[in-house]
């Protein structure tokens, strides 16, 4: 590929751009609200810069290259940072209409979620919350591309871009039904290992906090059923021979209506930090700096 800085037109990345999301000669036009024939002299420009054909046109529409899909990241990083950048830095306005893209587990969608959501109502009527399923493998790509606006996540991402803000601390309990003969004498590591257990599955081939303690300590739990988050444990325990390893929180709770009992987990594991994740380019951000705040705020009442 051949570039020139130098030669290079801005213009044309935003047209490069509005392709790449539309992937529709017309409405990439009235995207940028320009007409498509100057889009598509526009197109032709930036394939003579870069000597990359960058998109082939289809029934179905503008399909991009390989070159045109790697390529488009990193300029859809450059757009927001010059846009952040020029873009006057004003005070947050929680009347305005805005909207965040937040990503977390079931478990914090279920104890976190409720407290945030009062907290925006209260300081910010005009903000929309968006929330989405923590697919591990595509969050820091997300964050990148501001598809994402924060994570909310136990597991460090890849990513040298981004910044992390630990503001709340889970601690794992073992939980199994009223009874059960594990129990008895008091929960032993080897008892633990040598129970049957339901367990998380892992996240793209990532390992939890607890499974690599257990595989420090050389302790191999007999997983007899994978579910896809902690949120059912509590049910399939309470029902069953199984041992569950679960926030205490969500212990504590679900010990309110089912017949459970609660032990410590026998294994030296520290209290596991739950982060909010974003990426650089958003570090100015006045509406994050809020939202931040806010989940800081929720989760301190939870606490």
């Amino acid at each position: 590929m051949n570039l020139n800085l130098r030669q290079l037109d801005l213009n044309l990345l935003l047209v490069f751009d509005a392709l790449m999301q539309e992937q529709n000669l017309s409405r990439a036009a009235a995207r940028l609200h320009m007409s498509q024939p100057a889009v598509s002299n526009a197109l032709t420009r930036l394939r003579a810069q870069l000597g990359e054909p960058l998109f082939k046109r289809t029934a179905k529409g503008m399909l991009p290259t390989p070159e045109a899909q790697r390529l488009h990241g990193p300029v859809r990083q450059a757009l927001q940072l010059l846009q952040t950048g020029l873009k006057p830095q004003q005070a947050f306005d929680g009347t305005a209409k805005q909207l965040f893209s937040i990503s977390m587990n079931d478990y914090g969608q279920a104890y976190l979620l409720p407290a945030l959501l009062a907290q925006v109502r209260q300081t910010a009527p005009g903000v929309t919350l968006a929330v989405h399923d923590d697919e591990a493998g595509g969050i820091a790509a997300r964050l990148a591309s501001g598809d994402l606006s924060l994570a909310i996540d136990y597991i460090p991402l890849e990513g040298s871009d981004l910044c992390y803000e630990a503001f709340h601390e889970e601690k794992l309990v073992v939980i199994a039904r009223a009874g059960h003969p594990a129990f008895a004498a008091g929960l032993t590591a080897l008892v633990y290992q040598d129970s049957r257990h339901v367990a998380v599955h892992p996240r793209n081939g990532r390992n939890s906090p607890l499974e690599l303690v257990l595989g420090s300590a050389k302790v191999r739990r007999q997983v007899q059923l994978f579910v896809p988050n902690y949120l059912p444990i509590p049910s399939l325990v309470a029902a069953s021979d199984l041992l569950g390893t679960v926030p205490q929180r969500l212990a504590e709770r679900a010990a309110r209506s089912l017949a459970l009992e609660i032990a410590p987990l026998p294994l030296a594991l520290p209290a596991i930090q739950v982060s909010m994740i974003w990426h650089r380019q958003q570090d100015a951000s006045p509406g994050l700096a809020w939202l931040r705040q806010c989940i800081v705020d929720a989760a301190g009442r939870l606490a």
